[in-house]
């Protein structure tokens, strides 16, 4: 029996890393599950066989089927699975995740989303779930959006959920753990874990200024090490990635955290996604050594740019020479350093590109494990400076499904922008090559073809970059054809 299918989409070009855990849906089922209903998902990535998968699973007639999806060509992906739902079933369709929550109303004008679950999804989903299971109305439920009789209706938003320890623990007994991979440091199952939502700062570019409020909200130290050691223990996991937004937020926090892992003797190896360079200048060799004795080996900073007037834009509150101090700062500690940095701003010049460019080299020059991938800025809907990049010139898409040829890999080709083609395609050889350039990028790497073809075009990527010979980018331009059809 089933009572809830939840579907991850794939994510198009990103996939050829490989594949980490559906975090986001077994979130939103860890509270259903805990109460009793039996929950299926199905994971595009790693079952080849998934529309078979589903259209046996739609015959048990379940209470509603839940898909999520990002901005971008995930979108394609997610609609074609609600399109099997339809066909093949009467079951509400609800949809949840970054973008439908960006822009509920244009997505429920697609025939093939019946709700939305906004933002933070833990309860709301649930009584989702249980009005629909008991035919009540959806009205009273708060932070969501839905259709009755062709015309969209909203609620009021939800609150955020203050005490994170009082969630379930995630169910990673709904998926196959050993089909996915978080870190490549050592041979061994690795999985993601989250120990906090948010994050208290206003980057201009970033989701968290709606999805979150610019609020940071942390399960305690001490349940954060109880679950991850019960994760650890029963999956045998040699490695984990912290993917809270910013796990670093609270040092004190990091600390306990970190004696913790050293405590319960967890001996695991663990990276994380959040720390910022204000946050790295204020640890004192007693927080890195913790960090270090603990298993950490990765670190990823989003550095953003090497132009103080656009981090100064972007409302960074960081400093380049800050940047630079943090960096050597790290260098004298074994971890491997993801510096991320973006180029292509609205009015950002030719000299700031190359300012973040020198910048990256740098880092690099000064420390024997950091590695710099480049992104071309994308404004996505819901941040401070989506609305500057239309005053700019972007136009948006106008449908939903539109949407799924936003990448951020070639949104600038085929939507309007402030930039001229040619220095679009540029600015993408210079993204593509920084992915390339730096062996060190290769723990993010699960899938061995991937490792195999990025050690052939590596030597010819660091020529590229090194000494910014961006004539006729020819691979990056294939690359952008070949991963548009993947």
């Amino acid at each position: 029996m089933i009572d809830i299918i939840l579907i991850q989409p794939k994510a198009g070009p990103y996939d050829m890393l490989g594949a980490r855990v559906p975090y986001g849906l077994l979130s939103i089922a860890s509270i259903p599950h805990r109460k009793g209903y039996k929950i299926k998902i199905i994971d595009q990535r790693t079952d080849h066989l998934w529309e078979k998968t589903l259209i046996e699973s739609l015959k048990q007639n379940p209470i509603c089927v839940g898909i999520t999806c990002m901005t971008g060509g995930q979108i394609r992906y997610a609609l074609h699975a609600a399109k099997i739902v339809r066909e093949n079933s009467k079951s509400p369709i609800v949809w949840g995740g970054v973008h439908p929550s960006l822009l509920p109303s244009q997505t429920l004008e697609n025939p093939y989303v019946d709700i939305i679950v906004v933002k933070e999804g833990d309860n709301s989903f649930l009584e989702v779930i249980e009005a629909i299971k008991n035919k009540k109305p959806l009205s009273k439920i708060k932070g969501i959006w839905y259709k009755e009789n062709g015309k969209i209706f909203s609620t009021p938003e939800r609150e955020f959920i203050k005490n994170l320890d009082t969630l379930p623990e995630i169910p990673y007994e709904l998926i196959d753990t050993e089909k996915y991979a978080s870190l490549h440091l050592e041979e061994g199952r690795s999985l993601d874990f989250i120990t906090s939502r948010g994050c208290p700062f206003n980057c201009s570019f970033c989701y968290n200024q709606f999805f979150n409020k610019s609020r940071w909200r942390a399960m305690s130290a001490k349940e954060s090490v109880k679950r991850l050691a019960k994760v650890v223990r029963k999956y045998n996991i040699k490695a984990i990635y912290f993917q809270d937004d910013n796990f670093c937020a609270n040092i004190e926090r990091l600390k306990e955290i970190c004696k913790g892992i050293i405590d319960e003797k967890l001996n695991i190896i663990w990276g994380t996604l959040g720390l910022r360079i204000d946050t790295a200048m204020k640890m004192d060799d007693e927080v890195l050594n913790l960090m270090v004795k603990s298993g950490c080996r990765n670190v990823d900073i989003g550095a953003e740019s090497g132009s103080q007037e656009i981090l100064d834009m972007i409302d960074k509150k960081i400093k380049v020479q800050e940047i630079i101090n943090a960096n050597r700062k790290l260098s004298k500690y074994p971890f491997i350093i993801k510096y991320t940095f973006m180029i292509g701003f609205p009015g950002e010049t030719d000299k700031q590109v190359m300012q973040t460019v020198n910048l990256a080299l740098k880092l690099c020059k000064e420390n024997k494990n950091a590695y710099t991938p480049f992104a071309v800025y994308t404004p996505y809907p819901g941040t401070t400076l989506y609305h500057k990049a239309s005053k700019a010139g972007f136009t948006p898409p106008k449908r939903f499904e539109d949407w799924a040829d936003f990448s951020i890999d070639n949104w600038a080709l085929y939507f309007k922008s402030w930039n001229q083609k040619s220095r679009i395609r540029r600015l993408n050889s210079i993204s593509f090559t920084s992915l390339f350039s730096n062996k060190n990028i290769i723990y993010k790497i699960n899938k061995p073809l991937t490792r195999f073809l990025f050690s052939l075009y590596y030597p010819f990527a660091r020529f590229r970059f090194k000494f910014n010979f961006h004539t006729l980018p020819i691979e990056s331009m294939l690359g952008r054809v070949v991963l548009k059809h993947f």
